[in-house]
């Protein structure tokens, strides 16, 4: 649902506690139960910032590996896959627990600081990739200058574990449970071309117009089916029990009450709703590594279903997506990666989910750390979104230190995106021209042992002054790579 990383004001706090952090692990432990050998499994994304990244790509973003605050299941590879030269330092087989955990200190610029602790458990055995099984729990609060100075502005939690092989190898399970609560989440209206300067007079507290507090509360589970070779069938299962607030006097209250030609409400949502939803499509992973790909191909389509309960709140919506990820190899150890999004979505569309995309696990675009960054979250709102990134990367120098290994990197990107607000293409609210949102930036990797990635990201765009208006950039610590 409304899954949101917290911002990372400290990120030089963050790598120093990543890499002087505690971590165990007991190797070649010869008295647990022996498991069938497995064929290759591909790893779970996890949105824990100690987790491989699945958009899981992110890796976990959807189905893909990005970051609120959980991946989505990588699914099982069932075919052979010759290993990169990169890779040969790495063991999937000796018998034992990665144990790691750290202080959590990150953010971004939509949150504020972010404070909290993070654990990671995997178990490696038998040849499975990226681990046999791995399990996060997050626990996190954030804090940000508000209209009265420092605030509380969002508490989470989040328990997930991912289970590449399950059933003989041909399942991988990724359960989740999620709560958060943010109180100043984004809502700037409608369309592409909304507006981001308050008017003078607007009867809300100062700071708040485009502000509201949101509550959410999911547990989700999401399968992945090896069919042929790379492709998968992948399904999910979802219950969310949202339930939004909105300040006095906001952008959102005057479009809560506001009402159509026709009579029916400008947005849905604006009540405690539980949304239950289900979810089904088709994934093609031919990557050569989850947490970080050199090469290969990460695609998913998918559809996706919700109806709104109490049933008098009018909620349902169904939803078509896709998203395409292909990765390059450069020479040496860089890496070309290019992603692909486009979504849509039909009915009565709750007004949270306007700037989420991704029928599998839902992402924040096109604002965010999983969209286009720098812009953002909530900051433009739509039924139909088309995303596009660019990323040069690379993992440049390997370390051990208090007897773990670590590997450091780095990226440059492009994002860019629109989204429309009908399927006229010709709405008022969505301006004219291009109307294409951009954000340009660089970033930091740390890789701790070898499926726990941080990233650390700087993005300028014109629209971050929405949110920072005398510092147009989005900062981001995150888990994994982006996508």
């Amino acid at each position: 649902m409304l899954q949101r990383r917290s911002e990372a004001l400290s990120a030089c706090i963050l790598a120093a506690i990543s890499l002087l952090g505690w971590a165990a692990r007991a190797d070649d432990v010869t008295n647990l139960p022996r498991g069938a050998p497995a064929a290759n499994a591909r790893s779970p994304a996890s949105r824990v910032a100690v987790h491989a990244p699945p958009e899981a790509s992110g890796t976990a973003d959807g189905i893909e590996d990005n970051a609120a605050i959980a991946r989505p299941p990588q699914g099982p590879l069932q075919h052979p896959r010759p290993p990169h030269p990169t890779d040969e330092h790495l063991d999937y087989f000796t018998r034992r627990y990665e144990p790691a955990g750290i202080p959590l200190f990150g953010g971004d610029s939509d949150v504020g600081f972010e404070f909290g602790a993070v654990g990671t458990l995997s178990y490696f055995a038998d040849g499975v990739r990226p681990y046999r099984w791995n399990m996060d729990l997050l626990l996190a609060a954030s804090v940000k200058e508000g209209p009265s100075g420092a605030e509380l502005t969002q508490q989470s939690f989040l328990w997930q574990i991912d289970a590449p092989e399950l059933f003989g190898g041909g399942v991988r399970l990724n359960p989740e449970v999620f709560y958060s609560h943010t109180i100043n989440y984004g809502y700037f209206g409608l369309g592409n071309a909304s507006g981001g300067t308050p008017p003078q007079f607007t009867g809300a507290s100062p700071g708040r117009y485009f502000e509201w507090i949101d509550s959410v509360l999911q547990a989700r589970s999401v399968a992945r089916v090896a069919m042929k070779g790379a492709l998968s069938a992948a399904f999910a299962i979802q219950y969310a029990y949202v339930a939004p607030t909105q300040y006095a006097g906001s952008r959102l209250a005057q479009d809560a009450a506001a009402r159509s030609p026709d009579g029916s409400p400008v947005i849905y949502g604006t009540t405690s709703l539980s949304l239950p939803a289900a979810a089904a499509g088709f994934l093609y992973d031919s990557r050569d590594n989850e947490t970080f790909a050199h090469s290969g191909e990460l695609s998913e389509i998918g559809v996706r279903f919700e109806q709104g309960l109490p049933l008098g709140a009018d909620v349902h919506s169904a939803e078509a997506g896709a998203i395409v990820r292909g990765f390059v190899p450069l020479g040496g150890p860089f890496v070309a990666a290019g992603r692909l999004v486009a979504n849509f979505q039909f009915g009565n569309v709750p007004f949270y989910e306007l700037f989420q995309a991704g029928p599998f696990d839902q992402k924040e675009m096109p604002g965010g750390s999983a969209g286009v960054r720098g812009v953002p979250v909530g900051r433009y709102l739509g039924p139909i979104k088309i995303v596009g990134n660019i990323e040069a990367r690379a993992m440049l120098v390997q370390f051990t230190l208090l007897q773990q290994k670590f590997t450091i990197g780095n990226n440059v990107f492009f994002d860019a995106g629109r989204i429309w607000s009908d399927y006229s293409f010709h709405s008022p609210l969505d301006g004219r021209g291009l109307g294409v949102k951009y954000g340009v930036g660089a970033g930091v990797y740390l890789l701790w042992g070898q499926a726990a990635m941080l990233r650390i990201e700087a993005a300028y765009s014109p629209d971050a002054v929405s949110e920072n208006p005398h510092f147009p950039i989005g900062l981001y610590a995150e888990d994994g790579t982006m996508f």
